[in-house]
This record gives structure tokens, sequence and C-alpha cells, in this order.
């Protein structure tokens, strides 16, 4: 919005304006689709936290909501029927619910999603204020899922991740790197920390590292910009590192403890989200738990419904270190004279590509030429191009 501002004050003076809007050649904003892999089976846990949280919120929590007429009976007649194969899943005699990655790439169909997996398990890491809670500590680890990852990989989707002290000491860092890039045999490897644990320090830990991009930045406990953009941005603690802000999260949405929201309240709080994507440009960055699909949360037609509102609205879907190398494009642009000629405005590539991503745009704005129902012109390009202007006195006379 104030890029916007910025730029409608510079027009209205008269003054042609040359840009690289955050906007992918050939789409109308980016999309990234992120899942945080906590609990990708429900047999990793036997009389823990976890188990009988499930249980009471299966059985008894989904009786309270329907009561209040926040979900449907069928969910409730689902959480009972998952709690009572709970024994067999144990046993090996029926299929484990909360194990759904074929599901979301069912969902997803072929979007190139990204998955965000936790190194160790059995490790809650470090707080701010020292020990963090025990309940931070996963059942899983990387290696305990490996097979799914590769088939992640092979299917285009991305494998990340999900740091448990990497942001707050680089060589646990590289521990918790080395974990992933052994399992995917993928070099560039990106992170969410697990709890959203960051502080002013950890661009510069995560960097050290060797991690080429966080998207930590987000909120717990509501949706929005707690970075104050869509775009990717290298932190000032960083040289190279950036950060890919989180915005709409599941867990913030509907924990009775955050936003508690409606179906109908959620989509009206994601759906503004998505109008400022569409208007702005940038990135919509959305993380959806691997169980939220699954009981008793059963938040899938929630999600279902938003991957089609995104693809209505002609994003390119990438993954988070698809998008990061776009934005990393985009900044390596300068502009220059090109030539002799003080009237031709250059904007060249400084960087070579390191995904498949789209192109770049050229958008000028030329207050000569201006029309509310054409108020700029677009000109794709990928290395450099050449934009004639015109004569800023000509303008001004």
């Amino acid at each position: 919005m104030h890029i916007a501002l910025l730029r409608d004050l510079i027009i209205g003076c008269g003054v042609p304006l040359v840009e690289v809007p955050p906007i992918p050649d050939g789409s109308s904003f980016i999309a990234c689709l992120t899942h945080d892999v906590d609990h990708p089976a429900i047999r990793h846990h036997k009389w823990d936290h976890t188990m009988f949280g499930f249980l009471y919120r299966a059985v008894i929590g989904s009786l309270i909501q329907v009561f209040r007429r926040r979900v449907p009976v069928r969910h409730l007649f689902t959480n009972w029927a998952a709690a009572l194969t709970l024994p067999l899943v144990h046993l090996g005699l029926a299929k484990d619910f909360w194990h759904e990655f074929d599901r979301y790439l069912e969902i997803e169909k072929g979007l190139h999603s990204t998955f965000f997996v936790i190194p160790f398990k059995n490790c809650p890491g470090q707080s701010a204020a020292g020990q963090a809670p025990r309940i931070r500590a996963s059942s899983y680890a990387a290696r305990d899922i490996a097979d799914h990852l590769r088939r992640f990989v092979l299917a285009g989707c991305e494998v990340g991740l999900h740091g448990i002290n990497a942001w707050l000491d680089s060589s646990k860092g590289r521990e918790e790197l080395d974990e992933i890039t052994r399992i995917t045999g993928v070099q560039s490897v990106g992170v969410r920390m697990h709890w959203l644990y960051f502080d002013d320090d950890s661009p510069l830990a995560l960097e050290k590292a060797g991690i080429s991009y966080d998207s930590t930045m987000g909120y717990n406990e509501t949706v929005g910009y707690r970075a104050g953009t869509s775009q990717a941005f290298k932190p000032l603690q960083a040289t190279l590192l950036l950060e890919l802000p989180l915005h709409v999260m599941d867990t913030a949405l509907f924990f009775s403890s955050h936003l508690n929201a409606s179906a109908m309240g959620a989509w009206k709080l994601v759906s503004a989200v998505i109008e400022n994507a569409h208007r702005f440009g940038g990135v919509m960055t959305v993380n959806w738990h691997d169980r939220s699909i699954a009981p008793e949360r059963l938040w899938d037609r929630f999600y279902v419904d938003l991957v089609d509102e995104l693809r209505s609205r002609g994003p390119w879907f990438a993954t988070a270190r698809q998008a990061v190398s776009w934005f990393r494009q985009r900044r390596s642009v300068v502009f220059e004279r090109a030539g002799q000629d003080p009237e031709v405005i250059r904007a060249r590539v400084c960087l070579a590509p390191q995904e498949e991503v789209p192109g770049l745009r050229l958008r000028l704005h030329n207050p000569l030429e201006y029309h509310p129902s054409r108020r700029y012109v677009d000109t794709p390009f990928t290395d450099s191009i050449d934009v004639p202007l015109p004569a800023w006195s000509s303008v001004a006379s």
C-alpha cells in the first residue's frame, strides 16, 4: 500500500515511471502452499498428551461443537469412528487416519507444495528462556518418513526443514539441515521453525548454517502480515538469506485459544488476504498442517475450497524455494541508461536463474498517455530490456 501511494504521487506529478512489479509474467500473483509436518501418524503416540488430546477433542469436543452448531453432525460421527479404530491402528489392523500425504497430493493436483519436516524426534530444543516445553518435542524424525519425502521430491514438491534449534544456534542448524539434505539429496534447503520460534538474531544464525531461505515470519495466533509485506525480503541482519513471510495458518484460524473462527468467519479473513495478493501482487503463503485434513480437525473442506479459490485467481503456484528464487531474480534487476540515449532506460537482470521460474515484467507508467482503462504497459523480459521514456521536460511543459 505504501508503494502504491508513492507510485500514484510520482505519476500524479507528471513523471514517467518504470518498475518491475512483484508479479510473475503470465500470473496475477504467487501462491505458496506449505505444510508443517508435526504429526504424520497417530501410531507414533501412545499414552501421551497428543493421543489423549485427540481422544478428548474427537469424542467430547466434537459433541460440544455440534451442539454449538460450529461443525456438521457428520464430523461427530467421523471423529467417533476414528476414536473407536485407534486401538486397531496401534495393532496395525487399521489404516492410520493421520497419514494423509497422498490426500494432499490429490487435493493439490500437481501444484507443487512445500513440506517442512522435523529432523530429530524427542527433541524439544531451546526457547528464548532456556529449555523449550517438552510438548514441543516431536514423536517422529525425518528418517521415519524418508520414503515419502523422496516421493515428494519426485512429484515436484519441496521438502524443507522444520527447524528445532536452527533459529538460535548455527551449528545445530547445520546438523538439522544436513539431515534433510542426506535424506532428500537436495542441497538448497529452506526452513520454517517449529512453533515459529524466531528472534532478531535468527537470520544471521540461519545464514551461517547454510540455509537458503526462512519462512517463519508469521503469526501463531492470527492471520495477516507480521512482516508488513507480501514480498520476500532480506532481513537487516542477513547478507543473502531471504525471508518468505507467512500469511495464513490453519491453527491460527480455528484453534479455540486463537481466533476460534467459524468456517464463514475464517473465509472472510482469508478472502481479504487473497484480495490483497490479487491487487498488489507478491506472494500469499499458506500453512496447512499435515494432520489438519484428518480427524479430529477435519479442516479438509475449507482447504479444498481455499485451493479452488486460489486457482480461480490465476496465480503461479510455486514451492517456497521457487518463490524465493523468483524474488532473487527480481531483486537483482538494475536500471541503467542504454547507450548514449538519455531517453532510453535498460532494465537488466544480474543474477543467473537458479530455479525454473517465470519471467519478469517491466511496467511503464506514462502520464502523457494515461487513461483510466489503460494505466500502464507491461512488457515481459528474462535478462534485459530497453524501454524508451518520454522526455521529462516535455512532460513538465
